[in-house]
């Protein structure tokens, strides 16, 4: 246990440097308004929570604040250079049960580099200022992302809350360019925000890779002490319940997502998340996890026998497994993207007769969301991706995947998950290390 609290607190140590400089958040805001070209922007920060869940800022607006207040807005004037930011005003019933939070005032403005903090209540009256002069609002139009949120699955569940004939609700983002173009006029024109933040987010800088080092260190950490840990008889979901208490353990606010963790037929179930089965002697485990530190995640998948030595068969596509991903890092640099990645997958498992095998996309861009903005582009120095081959036969009950989070660099990349073993023979000797389950067991 002194070892976990060591590598914790230098954990926390590297990050400190990075934790509460506003700077970043003032050049994030000031790069925004130089692209919007005059125009006046709006962004909605996260409301507070309905459940007794901690509340966790909207990735955009917490990119450009740094603020952790829920129900806020952020107006970023680009004609004038000028950023407000409006809070509600102090509740003290609210802080005798929750705490206090920041609130408008000379303080607030000290904290967070905004030029002006505002009560929430003014943000029409500053609106109606503008309203003669405003012709172009940009507001983002792409979905709230909080806590284990990426977009991809955020736009599913409104397209499905809106096409509900029982519900048929707009997204919350839908609805405030409503309400927006109702008081504004109809002849305000309202354009998406969305590309601008995504280009910016998508190149991370010095904070932003900083955090992402953490984020992979602390999710390493978690991974290995669940796969030393690992014996047949083990439910999935104490392994995914090991990793969380590392990350805990370690600053990290949960997992990026939810903890995978596939045993047998399970293994080749790309998403698969109830963890509830029991894991049997000579079976493969997928655990696929990532960690949540301070706003930026990381994504890592390992491969291994639950009984600690690999069978002749499984080792066997382990290594073609290995080798695919291996042919993929070699091809990540500047200039490079998915698809040169792909290709390279493909390559190595065509050469085997498994290419048929692996039906997943190779990668996706990893940030503030595990599955973050980005796409199709190619990949410049500080952009994080996830590299993740697979190859999965159910009439085997064996699926492998392999996944790092690595950033590219100028002149290549950096695993920023290479904590975690990956080579046949050091899984087997991590697994034959004693876990933290060896005293729970005693």
């Amino acid at each position: 246990m002194f070892r976990t609290i060591l590598i914790g607190f230098f954990l926390l140590q590297a990050a400190a440097a990075f934790a509460d400089d506003n700077a970043f958040f003032a050049a994030r805001r000031e790069a925004l308004m130089k692209k919007m070209e005059g125009a006046v922007a709006i962004l909605q920060g996260a409301p507070d929570t309905r459940s007794y869940a901690t509340f966790r800022q909207d990735n955009n607006f917490y990119y450009l604040t740094g603020v952790e207040v829920p129900n806020a807005l952020l107006l970023l004037d680009a004609s004038r250079r000028h950023s407000i930011l409006f809070l509600p005003g102090l509740n003290e019933e609210a802080e005798r049960w929750d705490g206090p939070r920041l609130v408008p005032g000379p303080e607030a403005q000290r904290r967070t580099g905004v030029d002006e903090v505002l009560e929430l209540s003014r943000f029409e009256t500053e609106l109606e200022k503008r309203k003669n002069d405003l012709r172009i609002l940009y507001i983002p139009f792409s979905p709230l992302e909080t806590a284990a949120t990426s977009r991809d699955r955020a736009l599913q569940h409104d397209s499905a809350q809106q096409n509900d004939p029982w519900d048929g609700r707009p997204s919350r983002e839908s609805a405030f360019e409503k309400n927006l173009q109702a008081k504004l006029g109809s002849s305000l024109i309202i354009r998406n925000l969305s590309p601008f933040l995504d280009e910016m987010r998508r190149v991370k800088d010095a904070q932003e890779i900083e955090r992402l080092r953490v984020a992979g260190r602390i999710a390493a950490l978690g991974l290995k002490e669940a796969i030393r840990s690992a014996v047949p008889g083990m439910f999935e979901y104490q392994l995914a319940a090991l990793a969380e208490f590392i990350f805990s353990w370690h600053g990290a606010s949960g997992p990026a997502f939810y903890p995978i963790v596939g045993s047998g037929p399970n293994s080749c179930i790309f998403h698969y998340s109830q963890n509830r089965r029991k894991m049997m002697e000579g079976e493969i485990v997928v655990m696929d996890i990532g960690a949540d530190f301070r706003y930026y995640q990381s994504d890592i998948t390992r491969t291994f026998p639950i009984s600690g030595k690999f069978s002749e068969e499984q080792a066997r596509f382990y290594r073609i497994v290995l080798e695919a991903q291996k042919a993929a890092l070699e091809k990540v640099r500047p200039g490079a993207s998915f698809h040169v990645l792909s290709k390279a997958v493909d390559d190595v498992l065509e050469r085997y007769g498994y290419a048929r095998y692996m039906t997943h996309g190779v990668g996706h861009y990893v940030g503030m969301s595990n599955h973050d903005v980005g796409y199709l582009e190619v990949f410049e120095p500080g952009a994080v991706i996830a590299v993740e081959p697979g190859v999965y036969l159910p009439e085997k009950n064996l699926g492998i995947r392999i996944e790092d989070t690595v950033l590219v660099t100028k002149d290549g990349y950096e695993i920023l998950s290479n904590a975690v073993p990956k080579e046949v023979i050091d899984i087997e000797n991590l697994m034959s290390e004693k876990g933290i389950t060896e005293a729970i067991r005693q």
